[in-house]
Formats: C-alpha cells, structure tokens, sequence
C-alpha cells in the first residue's frame, strides 16, 4: 500500500512538471506565431511603402502619425543587440524573410515536443486514475 501512495505521489509530481512544461511551451509558441504575423505585417507594410509616398509611422503605445516616404530605396533594419542597419527593400525583406522561416523552424519544434509532452501527460493521467483506484481501494 505505501509502495502504490509513493508511487502515486511521484506520478503526480511528474504530471504537474510536464503539465508546466507544456505551459511554458505553449506561451512561448503564441509569442513566437505574434512575432510571425508581426514580420507578415511588415512585409506588407514594405510592399506598400513601394507603391505610396505615404505611410502610418508608429508612435507608439499603438499610436500612428501620418507621413510621406523621403527615401523609397532604404529602409533601417534592427539586426540584433539594440543595433540597426540601413538596407535596401530587397535586403530589409530578406532578412525578415529569413527571420520568418527561423521562427517557424521553431515553432515546429514547440509544437512537435508540445505533441509528445501532451501524449505523456494522457498517459500519466490514465497510470494515475488506476493507482488512484488501486490506493482508495486498499
């Protein structure tokens, strides 16, 4: 009896462990799909600044001012470190282009051990009822 409560107990721990795993899997897969419907979003906006003079600049605390487009040919791209480089269109899409396909690399991955980590919990859940039966029946 006290073998089957220990064992109990440890299937429990282990449960709630991936169970917070999965949660932290989970929220770092939505920051990760904002971040690619963000680079979406900024390839469009670099499409229309090739098509208008005109464009929303952000001001922040979603605030946006209307301006013109003094220089269509470049545009200023952070590249990491709080450290921005002036870039061609076609070199600005390229980069977040790249940087697209790195986060969806990622989120496969998330998604395909968030997969395997759900599968063991449904597994650890059914080992924990039948302990759970097996304990209250003693």
């Amino acid at each position: 009896m006290e073998k089957e409560e220990k064992e109990l107990q440890e299937k429990i721990l282990a449960y709630r462990i991936f169970e917070s795993r999965l949660n932290a899997l989970l929220r770092q897969r939505d920051l990760i799909v904002n971040k690619i419907v963000e680079i979406n979003s900024t390839l469009e906006s670099i499409d229309e600044i090739e098509k208008s003079d005109e464009a929303l600049f952000s001001i922040g605390s979603e605030a946006y001012a209307k301006g013109k487009i003094t220089d269509k040919e470049k545009i200023i791209i952070e590249i990491g470190a709080n450290i921005a480089l002036e870039k061609s269109m076609k070199e600005a899409k390229e980069t977040l282009e790249k940087r697209r396909e790195e986060l969806e690399k990622s989120l496969a991955q998330i998604e395909e051990e968030a997969t395997r980590i759900s599968s063991g919990l449904e597994s650890l859940a059914d080992e924990i009822r039948e302990l759970s039966k097996k304990v209250e029946h003693v």
